[in-house]
């Protein structure tokens, strides 16, 4: 009899539904914390302003639409997570896990994102103006039409990303990598690029009026139908038959 009873509840225990990391279930209060477990929840449009999210395992909630205002999600894991349209104004995401997350059209005016890993992020149309990504990782990141004027990014990877009209006017982007990006129609006017590294990148109709270029690398760029004037310094290399005269860039 005993026998039976385990084998029935083996098998009850086999057949009994559980809850999978794609259901996106509701979390609990307890569960908004820091270094809370968070992990595939729903929290579409959820009000976090001020929340403590340290460390928090956010990889695959959904976060679209939710009001995170100024909150702290240092060195947290939001890794494919979905925050497009997301509140984040000066948001604290130091060192936090971004890879292959969806921030869409969300406003990160003055987020601090130093260290933070958004390497295949999607970031288009995004406000990151007057943000903070010292030393962070772009690369392959989709960040076409998104807003970086004045945004503070120096030595950032962004080998390889997508920045297609975006807005870097007045960035300080001072020993950025930039190897193979794509700055189609860029406006990068009074953008800080000093010892940039833009080798192979495709900067075709950018704006670069007014940049300081100095000691920057431009071998091997596409720049036609680029505008260079009243540049702030010369870069170190040029592609064959471009040389920088007057402070300007000229094709011969």
């Amino acid at each position: 009899m005993k026998k039976a009873l385990a084998v029935a509840g083996i098998l009850a225990l086999s057949i009994t539904p559980t809850a999978s990391f794609t259901d996106h279930i509701e979390p609990r209060n307890n569960q908004i914390r820091r270094s809370g477990n968070l992990a595939h929840t729903n929290l579409s449009g959820a009000r976090l302003n001020g929340a403590n999210l340290t460390g928090a395992d956010l990889s695959g909630a959904r976060l679209n639409g939710a009001d995170l205002f100024r909150a702290d999600l240092n060195r947290a894991d939001l890794f494919r997570a979905d925050l497009r349209d997301a509140r984040m104004f000066g948001a604290n995401l130091r060192d936090a896990n971004l890879k292959f997350a969806d921030l869409s059209g969300a406003n990160l005016i003055y987020a601090i994102l130093n260290g933070a890993d958004l390497n295949g992020a999607k970031i288009s149309g995004a406000d990151l103006s007057y943000s903070i990504l010292n030393g962070a990782d772009l690369s392959g990141a989709d960040l076409t039409g998104a807003d970086l004027s004045a945004a503070i990014m120096s030595g950032v990877n962004l080998n390889g990303a997508d920045l297609f009209r975006a807005d870097l006017r007045d960035a300080r982007m001072s020993d950025v990598s930039l190897s193979g990006a794509r700055l189609n129609g860029a406006n990068l006017t009074g953008a800080d690029l000093s010892g940039a590294d833009l080798n192979g990148a495709n900067l075709t109709g950018a704006d670069l009026s007014g940049a300081d270029l100095n000691g920057a690398d431009l071998s091997g760029a596409i720049m036609s139908g680029i505008n260079a004037n009243n540049l702030r310094g010369c870069p170190s290399f040029l592609p064959s038959g471009w040389v920088c005269e007057n402070n300007s860039l000229i094709q011969r």
